[in-house]
């Protein structure tokens, strides 16, 4: 509670920061949508006409096995700079595999891979429940998004990617650059699809930092924000920036600071706002103020 000693000095400053607070703030807009925090897997689907319409090839701008490589802008531009990153530091090279799959692409792949199973002796059941560990059914894949890519050390994925030069530094990295490991060894419980090193998913800043600090896949983080209503990360790079994450299913909700808003394939939208760690705290105290009945909140005129 407020000393009452105190008051004098800063009532000024009260008064100055409860009319900031109090200001008018705006619904977010739903029309700016990025879909980078987009959940895809079986109980979270895409229909079969989603399409990013800002998809850019980078087959010419980082390694590739494919004469075409396209990923979502955001997506493409931060993997270009993380490849570049990583190749001023080794020599041995990283390829991307696959990016962008449409929903008719991921069909035929499925299928193609079920087939495969059932020619290999597998009974249609076992060999539709083992494609699923590895190959998503159409309209649940990630790659649809354009925000997923497959990485090799050559033109084949392998669970020893994680243990090369390029899986350990991608692993070590990756969340500097927006990039997450999507399918870990450890949290396939969580995500229903088998171990995955190879395969990295674009979430953004500072999602990325908030993932690794806490563990926590798609999945988890999503559930942990519908739960929690908003998470508070303080930004490493800048020791005076506070990041609040907020999850809502209101669309006239009002948020201050907004930089992003993703809807979640869950029902609601990620709200990504960004303030200043000192005018979240003495933002708190004038509250608190208010609270106390040391200040009446502003009415309007």
């Amino acid at each position: 509670m407020l000393c009452k000693k105190l008051r004098p000095a800063i009532l000024p400053l009260l008064v100055l920061l409860l009319t900031l607070c109090c200001a008018p703030a705006y619904g977010f807009d739903t029309a700016a949508d990025d879909h980078l925090l987009i959940l895809v897997n079986s109980a979270h689907r895409l229909d079969a006409a989603y399409q990013p319409d800002n998809l850019q090839d980078i087959a010419d701008r980082a390694p590739s096995k494919k004469g075409s490589m396209k990923l979502a802008a955001p997506a493409a531009e931060a993997y270009v700079q993380m490849i570049d990153a990583y190749r001023a530091e080794h020599r041995q090279a990283v390829y991307s595999i696959s990016g962008y799959r449409d929903y008719a692409y991921q069909k035929r792949l499925f299928l193609s891979k079920l087939n495969h199973r059932q020619q290999a002796g597998q009974s249609y059941n076992t060999a539709y429940r083992n494609t699923l560990l590895y190959t998503a059914q159409p309209g649940t894949s990630e790659h649809q998004t354009g925000l997923a890519i497959d990485l090799s050390t050559n033109a084949a994925l392998s669970n020893n990617f994680r243990n090369t030069v390029q899986g350990k530094w991608l692993l070590a990295n990756c969340w500097d650059y927006g990039f997450v490991l999507r399918y870990d060894e450890n949290k396939t419980r969580e995500t229903a699809i088998a171990y995955e090193p190879w395969h990295y998913r674009y979430v953004g800043l500072p999602h990325s930092l908030i993932m690794r600090e806490n563990d926590w896949v798609l999945e988890e983080y999503i559930s942990t924000l519908q739960q929690q209503g908003m998470v508070e990360f303080a930004d490493p790079a800048d020791d005076d920036v506070l990041w609040q994450i907020y999850w809502t299913d209101d669309t006239l909700q009002e948020f201050d600071g907004v930089q992003s808003v993703s809807s979640d394939n869950a029902g609601g939208y990620i709200i990504t706002t960004k303030t200043s760690r000192i005018s979240s705290i003495l933002t708190a105290w004038a509250r608190e103020a208010v609270s106390v009945g040391f200040l009446q909140p502003r009415t309007a005129a």
